[in-house]
C-alpha cells in the first residue's frame, strides 16, 4: 500500500467500523479491504490506532466480531487448501496475521474476559473452539510451502502444510533452502504466536499462578506430536545455528547490511521460553490432543512412508515412543516433555555451542580496537533464560553442559553481564536471574571441578575487565572475584536478596576449589570483615546469614583443599583478631555499634543538608563539608554492605518469594535449623519494623561455625610468630613456603560431609520469572530494530493496559 490513496481507503474503512453500527457481513468489498489493501505490518499498526480499536470494541463490538470472523475465515481457508499460493494469497494471509497481531491485545485487556471468550472460547455443541483452531492454524502457517517453506518438487508433497524442520540440528540432518521473504513470513507468524501467548501479561501478578491462559494451554497440549516437535526443533535450531557475527572480516558490517535473521532468532527464543514456561492447571481446563485426519483441522501431511520416516526420526531424537505418549497426561506440557526427552550428545553439543557462540558475542564486541565495529546482538538475556529452562527440564543436558568446556564461556558471560548491569536500576531483574543461574550451576559437582582449570583472559574478551587483575589464577578466582564485586556494589535499594544465591554458589563450589590466588583470598577476607561488622549484622533480620555463608566457604576450603590454599590460611591467621572478636561479640556491643553508625549517618546527612541550604542562595554551588567517615572493619568493603543496608525496611512477602528456597548444610545451622524449642520469632516493633533482640542474637550467634577457624588460628598463630622472631622473617612469601611444607593432619577437626544446597524454585520465583520475562518481551518489542526491521516488527503491546507488571512512561 505504497500509494497514498490506498492508505486513505484503509483509514476510511477503520473509521467506518465505529461510525456505522453493524455493517452487514455480506458487504464483502468492505471486509476484504482490511486484508487486501495494506502492504506492511507498519501500515496496519500505524493506520489502526489504539483509540480507534478501543472505540470499535466499546461502541461497535458487533463490527469488531465480524472483522475477526472474516479475518479468521480467510486464514483458515488458506491453511486448509493444499495448493501453491498465489501472490494475492500470500498478501491476504500476511495482512490477516498482522491485523490479528494488532487487535488481539485489545481484546485481551478487557478485564472480565467476556469479549475474548465470546470470540474464541464459546464453541457450539460438537464443534472445536475457534481459539484452538486459530492456534493450530498459526502453527500450520509456520510450515506452509510457498509461504514459510520453499515449494517442493514431489507432486504429493509440493504444496500445503509440511512439518519440515527449518534448519539442520535437533531432529534434522539438512536445512531446506530458505529465501529472505520466507524468513520475513516466519517472523510475522511468530509475532502472532507470541501475541497469543501474551494473554498472560493482562493477568494481575497476584493471580498469575492460578489464572488460566487458554492460548498457552492450547499450544502446550492441543497440538499433535508432529506439530509440537516441528515447532520445538525449528525454533531451537534457528537459535543454535545463528551466527551473530556474519561477515566477521568486514568491520561495521551490521551498518551496511540489514539482518532480518536477528528478529527471527529473537522471536524463536521468546516463543520457546514462553512455551516452556507454561504450567497447566487442571485436566478440566486443558483441550484434548487432536488426531490428524480427514475430519480434523490439520491437513494431511503427505504419504504414509513420509509419516513413518518422521516417526522413526523423532523416536531416535526424543527416545523410543513410550506407551503413555499416546495416552498423554491431560496436564502435561508437551514442549517441556519433549525438551526433557532430548538425549543425543550431538544435539546437546549443538545447543551448548550455539548458546556459547551467542553469549560470547557481547564480550567480543566490547573488546575490539575499533569501537562499535562488531555488532552486539541483544538476545543474551533470552539465551540465558532458555539455558536455565533446559537445565531445569533435562537432567541429561545439565550433566552434558557441566562437563563441556563451553560452560566456562557461559559462566564468563553470566558474570560479565551481571557486573556490567549491576548499577542499572532497569536491569535489577536480569542481575537477579544471573545470581539464580549461578546458584543452579554451582549445585553440580562437574561445574565446580571445571573451575580449577587455568583462567584464560583471551577466551572471554571484555569479561576479564570485570574483576580485579590477577595472575596465574584459575576460573575459580574469576568466579570468586566477580561475586565479590557483585556483593560490594554500592547500589540502592540494597542488593541483599542477591547476596544469598551468590554466597550460596560460593559455598557450593568451595569444597572442590584446589587453589585461590592471594588477590582472591584477600577479597574473601574483606567480605568477611564487611559481613561480620556488628552494625551490619543487626541492621536486618537476614544480614547475619551472610556471615554463615562466608564462614562455610572458609571451612570448606581449609578442610578439603588445605594444601593449595595456604594464602587463605595465612590471611585467616593474620586477621585472627576479627574471628576472636566475632566469637566474643555480645549483643550490647553490637547494639552500641549500630547506634554509633546510625548517629554518624544522621550527622552526615544533616551536614550535607545544611551545606546544600547554604549554597542555594550563592551564585555558584559550594562543596558541602566532608562528614566524618564511618569506621570500617574492611577498608575495601563498600558502603552498600555497611551503611546502605543498615536500616532497610523488612523484606516484604513478595521480596522473600523472589529468594531461592535452600536447604541447610551442617555449618549453617544457626541461620536455618531448629532447636528443640525452635528459633525465636522474628523480632519486630509495633509498626512491624525489624527490631533486634538479645534472644534473637544469642540464638544464631551461638551456632556460628567458628570452631575450625579458631582451632586453626590457635595452632598456627604462635608457630608463625615464633618462626618470624627466631629467623627474622619479614617476607610473606617465606611464611607461605613454611605453610606449604607443613601439614594440618590431626590438627583440624574431622571434615563434615560435603553438603550442596539445591536451588528450589518457589511460586514466588515462578511469578517473578514470568513477570520479568514478559517485561523483557515488552521492552524488546519497542526496539526490534530500525529501517526494514521496524516495518516488519512494530511494537505490539505498547499502549495497552498491562496488568502483570507496571509500565512507567517518562515525560
Amino acid at each position: 500500500m505504497g500509494a497514498t490513496e490506498s492508505k486513505l481507503a484503509f483509514r476510511k474503512s477503520v473509521f467506518q467500523l465505529y461510525e456505522q453500527q453493524e455493517i452487514p457481513a455480506t458487504n464483502d468489498e468492505f471486509w476484504t479491504s482490511f486484508y487486501t489493501l495494506p502492504e506492511t505490518a507498519e501500515d496496519v499498526f500505524n493506520l489502526f490506532a489504539p483509540k480507534d480499536i478501543r472505540r470499535v470494541r466499546d461502541t461497535a463490538s458487533q463490527n469488531l466480531q465480524t472483522l475477526f470472523h472474516k479475518i479468521l475465515n480467510r486464514l483458515f481457508a488458506f491453511v486448509n487448501v493444499a495448493v501453491s499460493p498465489s501472490k494475492d494469497d500470500v498478501r491476504d494471509v500476511l495482512n490477516c496475521v498482522r491485523i490479528l497481531t494488532r487487535l488481539l491485545p485489545y481484546a485481551f485487556e478487557v478485564e472480565d474476559g467476556m469479549l475474548e471468550n465470546k470470540l474464541f472460547w464459546s464453541p457450539a455443541e460438537g464443534e472445536e473452539a475457534v481459539g484452538l483452531t486459530l492456534v493450530k492454524a498459526v502453527v500450520q502457517l509456520l510450515f506452509y510451502r510457498g509461504f514459510t517453506l520453499p515449494l517442493g518438487t514431489d507432486p504429493l508433497t509440493a504444496h500445503g502444510v509440511q512439518y519440515i524442520i527449518w534448519q539442520q540440528g535437533v531432529g534434522a540432518s539438512a536445512s531446506p533452502p530458505t529465501t529472505r521473504s520466507e524468513t520475513i513470513h516466519r517472523t510475522e507468524v511468530l509475532r502472532l504466536l507470541l501475541t497469543l501467548l501474551s494473554r498472560t501479561v493482562y493477568i494481575p501478578t497476584a493471580k498469575v499462578i492460578r489464572a488460566q491462559n487458554k492460548w498457552g494451554d492450547a499450544m502446550a497440549c492441543g497440538l499433535d506430536k508432529k506439530a509440537t516437535l516441528s515447532v520445538l526443533c525449528s525454533t531451537m535450531n534457528t537459535v543454535c545455528n545463528y551466527d551473530p557475527v556474519g561477515w566477521a572480516l568486514l568491520p561495521y558490517n551490521h551498518l551496511l547490511f540489514a539482518d532480518v535473521q536477528e528478529q527471527l532468532v529473537t522471536l524463536c527464543l521468546q516463543n520457546l521460553i514462553a512455551l516452556l514456561d507454561i504450567r497447566l492447571a487442571t485436566a478440566e481446563t486443558v483441550p484434548s490432543t487432536p488426531v490428524a485426519g480427514p475430519g480434523s483441522n490439520t491437513p494431511m501431511l503427505g504419504d504414509d512412508s513420509r509419516r513413518s520416516s518422521m516417526a522413526s526420526s523423532s523416536a531416535s531424537v526424543f527416545g523410543a515412543n513410550q506407551p503413555h505418549d499416546d495416552k498423554r497426561e491431560p496436564t502435561r506440557n508437551d514442549f517441556v516433555f519433549y525438551a526433557g526427552k532430548l538425549h543425543r550428545p550431538q544435539d546437546f553439543a549443538l545447543i551448548i555451542n550455539g548458546f556459547a557462540k551467542i553469549l560470547k558475542n557481547p564480550l567480543e564486541s566490547a573488546n575490539t580496537y575499533l569501537p562499535g565495529s562488531t555488532k552486539r546482538v541483544n538476545v543474551y538475556a533470552e539465551v540465558l533464560m532458555l539455558f536455565w529452562k533446559l537445565l531445569d527440564n533435562n537432567a541429561k543436558f545439565a550433566q552434558f553442559a557441566m562437563e563441556s568446556d563451553k560452560i566456562l564461556v557461559i559462566l564468563a558471560s553470566i558474570l560479565y553481564f551481571a557486573v556490567e548491569s549491576r548499577n542499572d536500576p532497569s536491569q535489577v531483574g536480569f542481575v537477579r536471574m544471573c545470581a539464580f543461574l549461578l546458584h543452579v550451576l554451582s549445585q553440580e559437582r562437574s561445574f565446580s571441578v571445571q573451575l580449577n582449570a587455568p583462567f584464560d583472559s583471551a577466551l572471554v574478551g571484555a569479561a576479564a575487565k570485570a574483576v580485579p587483575t590477577f595472575t596465574a589464577g584459575t576460573w575459580a578466582d574469576f568466579f570468586f572475584l566477580a561475586v565479590h564485586t557483585l556483593c560490594t556494589t554500592p547500589v540502592r535499594p540494597p542488593s541483599l536478596p542477591l547476596h544469598e544465591p551468590l554466597l550460596t554458589a560460593l559455598a557450593n563450589v568451595s569444597p572442590y576449589i584446589k587453589t585461590l590466588t592471594v588477590t582472591t583470598a584477600t577479597k574473601l577476607l574483606s567480605l568477611f570483615s564487611a559481613f561480620s561488622n556488628p552494625a551490619f549484622m543487626l541492621a536486618n533480620e537476614h544480614n547475619h546469614k551472610n556471615v554463615f555463608f562466608i564462614l562455610e566457604v572458609f571451612n570448606n576450603l581449609i578442610q578439603y583443599q588445605v594444601t593449595g590454599n595456604t594464602p587463605l590460611i595465612y590471611g585467616v591467621v593474620r586477621h585472627k583478631q576479627k574471628f576472636y572478636n566475632l566469637h566474643e561479640l555480645t549483643f550490647e556491643q553490637a547494639q552500641a555499634e549500630l547506634v554509633r553508625v546510625r548517629a554518624l549517618r544522621a550527622q552526615k546527612q544533616s551536614e550535607a543538608a545544611a551545606a546544600a541550604a547554604g549554597a542555594s542562595g550563592a551564585s555558584t554551588a559550594a562543596a558541602p563539608a566532608k562528614a566524618p567517615a564511618v569506621e570500617r572493619q574492611a577498608s575495601d568493603a563498600s558502603t552498600s554492605l555497611e551503611t546502605a543496608d543498615d536500616e532497610p525496611a523488612p523484606l516484604s512477602a513478595k521480596a522473600k518469594g523472589k529468594m531461592a528456597a535452600t536447604t541447610t548444610s551442617p555449618t549453617a545451622k544457626a541461620a536455618q535449623d531448629r532447636t528443640d524449642d525452635g528459633p525465636p520469632p522474628t523480632p519486630v516493633d509495633e509498626r512491624g519494623k525489624f527490631l533486634p533482640t538479645e534472644e534473637w542474637f544469642n540464638y544464631w550467634h551461638s551456632h556460628l561455625p567458628l570452631h575450625t577457624l579458631l582451632t586453626l588460628v590457635d595452632t598456627l598463630a604462635p608457630t608463625i610468630e615464633q618462626l618470624c622472631v627466631e629467623k627474622g622473617i619479614n617476607d610473606d612469601r617465606k611464611v607461605l613456603e613454611f605453610l606449604e611444607s607443613g601439614t594440618l593432619v590431626g590438627v583440624l577437626p574431622v571434615p563434615h560431609p560435603i553438603y550442596v544446597r539445591k536451588f528450589v524454585a518457589s511460586n514466588g520465583i515462578r511469578v517473578w520469572f514470568c513477570g520479568w520475562f514478559w517485561g523483557c518481551v515488552y521492552m524488546k518489542s519497542n526496539g526490534m530494530g530500525a529501517g526494514e526491521a521496524a516495518k516488519i516488527c512494530p511494537p505490539i503491546w505498547t499502549g495497552t493496559h498491562i496488568r502483570l507488571f507496571t509500565v512507567k512512561v517518562s515525560a
